[in-house]
């Protein structure tokens, strides 16, 4: 009977939406500690590099997965004058307005048109280890937290401007509040250039996790107790260039200065290290349709 043909057809689709959204999430949550070592800077970085645009829905409502994987050579940790190489990992996941990214967290996109996204969302803060420099001896571990916040940006054309604000939540009483511009250009037929400006202030308590030094980690480390205070933690200049080898895959270059200012360049932690901080990396892309 047609009208049962038709259900069933419809069964197949829902039952492969959702084995499709559950198998992309266990992607997610194996890339975890994987994510819980990045900063979230390299992270959008590493995305913007790995894929032409992001994962964004569309009205047919269809399911986009991209996956991207790559090296960046970074600092041990925000603040340091040595660097290291790691892995970086990339998974976007969007179906409609919702969108699960490793960047960007878990969100929705109330407001999306040619002038205005506004899309309030969770993601997740990557902590830093004791054990990620010697430089950090004595510190104690600062743990990853939880942050719901909002992103908004007007893009009329290829330039666009954005802010975002973000808060801890539980225990957790960091605020950020980051503005921005940003430029997008394809250069040729399958190259595709984007540059980006930006400052980022942080309040009392998210910069006393990264920069302040307590009376007790003074006894257990060789720096004098620091009490970081609310300011302009830094200003950013970041950029990524894409190659598209095919409609499916993309290779990326990404690289990004950050001056490190106020309560965070006053800090002794960075005073031993340095204010300059440089990332750069390489992706390879996939984005599954």
């Amino acid at each position: 009977m047609p009208y049962a043909s038709s259900l069933t057809r419809a069964c197949r689709r829902l039952k492969f939406f959702w084995l499709a959204w559950i198998f992309a999430i266990s992607l997610t949550l194996v890339g975890a500690p994987l994510l819980m070592a990045q900063p979230t800077e390299n992270l959008e970085l590493g995305r913007q590099a790995a894929t032409a645009e992001p994962p964004q829905g569309s009205a047919a409502n269809q399911l986009k997965v991209s996956l991207g994987v790559g090296l960046v050579s970074t600092p041990e940790f925000e603040g340091s004058d040595k660097y290291e190489i790691r892995p970086i990992p990339v998974i976007e996941l969007g179906y409609d307005r919702v969108f699960l990214s490793m960047s960007n967290g878990l969100g929705v996109r109330v407001i999306d048109n040619d002038l205005w996204t506004l899309s309030p969302s969770i993601l997740y803060w990557s902590g830093r280890d004791e054990d990620d420099s010697d430089r950090l001896n004595g510190l104690g571990d600062v743990d990853g937290a939880l942050a719901a916040g909002v992103t908004l940006s007007y893009h009329p054309g290829d330039f666009s401007l954005f802010f975002k604000g973000y808060h801890g939540l539980g225990s957790n009483e960091g605020l950020t509040l980051e503005v921005g511009a940003a430029l997008t250009r394809s250069l040729m037929e399958d190259f595709t250039l984007s540059a980006e400006l930006s400052t980022m202030f942080a309040n009392e308590d998210f910069n006393q996790k990264f920069f302040g030094v307590t009376a007790q980690q003074a006894a257990r480390s060789l720096y004098q107790p620091y009490q970081a205070d609310s300011g302009f933690k830094h200003v950013a200049l970041g950029g990524t260039l894409s190659y598209s080898l095919t409609q499916s895959i993309n290779i990326g270059l990404f690289g990004e200065y950050k001056l490190l200012t106020g309560p965070a360049a006053d800090s002794p932690i960075v005073a031993q290290g340095s204010k300059n901080q440089i990332s750069s990396g390489l992706m390879l892309g996939f984005n599954l349709r």
